[in-house]
């Protein structure tokens, strides 16, 4: 018996380096999204590699992971932290490129002489862009001590007769965010966040600043400010608790998490986006006043995020009332299936009278035990269009609040609503089958992701019901 033997054809094993082709924008591109000590590595990937490193134009300094690969090195935690410092200057002073326009420095421990290198690498680079992330515990040095002595030692350099700023090496920084940032002395934070004339963007994340009774922040060029107030550590209470003062003419985008507390805007006529999540540790926080005051001075924003215990607050009548929001179009609320939450829910509908998106999550509630009524509200009247349900696993379906859209709301076009970790039942809506529909066009779309990722979804035309 013959056989027949075929030679299996090889392709061309090509050794061409496409990669260093690409243009330098690219490179710097993909290069800054790895660590520093990685992109100093890529010096040995061959001779058109040598110098591409010397140009990235976006630096990140990781010391976890400078620590995780020195064990080899056999240093102890200090000669590590040392080393990291080391090559964090020897890297800036063998640049070519004279910018750095983004830099990203996570460090545990920082002293003073740590951090003027710092502050005055971000003056002599003309750094845009400024990532820090500290470490804190109860013995850790504050970052308003090591600015303040910083600024002590700068000025001994010069006579006296120069007009020093406060910090000349924020003043060039369109974005700042700093993360577990140790704040102890009210009149340089204040100074701080002043000396910034072009900040376009700052982050304020897990920064201890419990001594502060006052926080002011005045940026004519401010966009975007996210202030997560949430202690990342339960055996160190940090939190601000004190009075935000904000001079910010031009801010688009204002993030808040964390207690309710006092907040003051000189100016916020510009503001477009606002998140609000408060957190509560007890229930009595939900009567403080300035809960309304928060809401109330962002009352300009046309996208409005509010949690949970709003509706609540509305319902009570607590301590005063939230004003109208005449220029909210679309609003987003943390809800739970209870009869009070529907009521504050209803009462906050009224004073958003020209709301056209609503979006709400369902967090929890075992009882559907509100009943629907017809209620003359003005935004469902006349301008709500599309309604936006999630509805937790920790919550029953809201049978009586969808019946009551379809009863109110006489211009809406959509309900879309998301099962999250549940099954779909069909019959959860045959109760929507007695609903006198005031809106003909309106459509419901549901959708449902089980426990195991499987997701299914089923539209439905109300109006022919």
């Amino acid at each position: 018996m013959e056989h027949a033997y075929y030679k299996r054809s090889r392709t061309k094993c090509t050794r061409e380096d496409r990669l260093s082709n690409l243009p330098a924008d690219i490179l710097h591109h993909i290069l800054s999204f790895l660590d520093a000590s990685d992109v100093v590595r890529t010096c040995v990937l061959g001779k058109n590699w040598r110098n591409i490193w010397r140009s990235v134009p976006s630096l990140k300094f990781d010391f976890n992971l400078f620590l995780f690969r020195e064990p080899y090195l056999q240093l102890n935690y200090d000669e590590c932290l040392s080393k990291f410092w080391v090559f964090f200057l020897l890297t800036f002073f063998m640049r070519e490129a004279p910018q750095v326009t983004k830099l990203h420095v996570l460090c545990h421990h920082f002293d003073v002489k740590q951090f003027q290198l710092l502050l005055g690498l971000l003056t002599k680079k003309n750094v845009k862009e400024l990532h820090f992330e500290a470490r804190f515990s109860e013995g850790d040095y504050p970052f308003s001590d090591a600015l303040s002595e910083y600024l002590s030692s700068v000025r001994r350099h010069y006579d006296g007769s120069v007009k020093m700023q406060f910090s000349t090496a924020f003043e060039n920084l369109k974005s700042i965010r700093l993360v577990t940032v140790y704040f102890n002395d009210a009149m340089i934070t204040d100074k701080l966040f002043t000396s910034c004339g072009i900040l376009e963007n700052l982050s304020l994340e897990y920064c201890r600043m419990q001594t502060l009774e006052v926080l002011n922040i005045s940026a004519p060029n401010l966009k975007k400010f996210t202030f997560l107030n949430i202690c990342c550590n339960i055996f160190i209470p940090h939190l601000f608790h004190g009075r935000l003062n904000m001079h910010t003419p031009n801010l688009v985008n204002f993030c808040y998490n964390g207690p309710v507390i006092s907040l003051e805007f000189s100016n916020v006529s510009s503001v477009n986006h606002v998140v609000i999540e408060v957190l509560c540790e007890t229930y009595i926080v939900v009567r403080q006043p300035n809960l309304a005051a928060m809401v109330s001075a962002l009352s300009c924003a046309k996208a409005l995020s509010l949690p949970s215990i709003v509706p609540v607050y509305l319902s009570r009548g607590w301590y005063g009332s939230i004003c109208h929001l005449p220029n909210t179009r679309s609003l987003r609320v943390g809800m739970v299936n209870a009869a009070r939450y529907m009521e504050g829910l209803i009462k906050l509908l009224k004073r958003t009278p020209n709301l056209k998106i609503l979006s709400m999550k369902f967090l929890w509630g075992f009882q559907d035990n509100w009943k629907s009524e017809d209620e003359d509200v003005g935004c469902l009247s006349h301008h709500v269009t599309e309604v936006q349900m999630t509805v937790s696993p920790y919550s029953v379906f809201p049978t009586e609040f969808v019946k009551f859209l379809l009863r109110n709301a006489k211009v809406l076009t959509k309900i879309q609503i998301c099962l999250e970790a549940r099954e779909l039942d069909p019959r959860q809506f045959y109760a929507l089958q007695t609903v006198n529909i005031a809106s003909k066009t309106v459509a419901l779309s549901v959708a449902s992701i089980s426990a195991s990722g499987r997701r299914k979804c089923f539209s439905l035309n109300l109006a022919n019901l």
